[in-house]
This record gives C-alpha cells, sequence and structure tokens, in this order.
C-alpha cells in the first residue's frame, strides 16, 4: 500500500511543475500532468480512507515538499511524457 504522505507529496509536485513557465508555453503537457496530479491525489484519499482517517477527503497543499523529490518527479514525468511523443 502506498504512503499516503508520499502520495500528497508526488501530487503537491506535480502541482508545482504544472505552473512551471516552460510547461506552461508548452500546452500539451498540461493534461497528462493534471491526470498525474488528480490520480495522486484520488490515490491519497483512497490509502488515508482505508487507514480510517476521517480527514482523508480533506486535500491540501503540503508546505513542506523535497526540492530533490521535485526534481525526480519531474525529470521521471518528462522522460514519460517524452516517451510518448
Amino acid at each position: 500500500m502506498a504512503d499516503p504522505k508520499d502520495l500528497q507529496e508526488a501530487a503537491d509536485a506535480i502541482h508545482e511543475v504544472r505552473g512551471l513557465a516552460a510547461v506552461q508555453r508548452h500546452k500539451e503537457l498540461d493534461d497528462p500532468l493534471r491526470q498525474a496530479e488528480e490520480w495522486a491525489r484520488k490515490e491519497y484519499r483512497k490509502v488515508r480512507e482505508r487507514n480510517g482517517d476521517p480527514d482523508a477527503n480533506i486535500v491540501g497543499n503540503s508546505p513542506h515538499l523535497k526540492a530533490s523529490f521535485e526534481r525526480d518527479l519531474a525529470t521521471d514525468t518528462c522522460n514519460k511524457l517524452s516517451m510518448s511523443f
């Protein structure tokens, strides 16, 4: 089972990547990134619900994003997207 914190961080990192100027210039990146962000947030809620968390549906932006995690996620996402073109 996925760690809720990892899923939350993934969703937040994807959200940050979507806000980058380079990504916004390439509109074809927005839809796959949005879908990835939505998936991570859904999985986050599912895991939290399975763990009996009453606040599972409250999904906010975590202020504790790790720069290396964001960079790795962005690199991995861009690599996956470039393989699809």
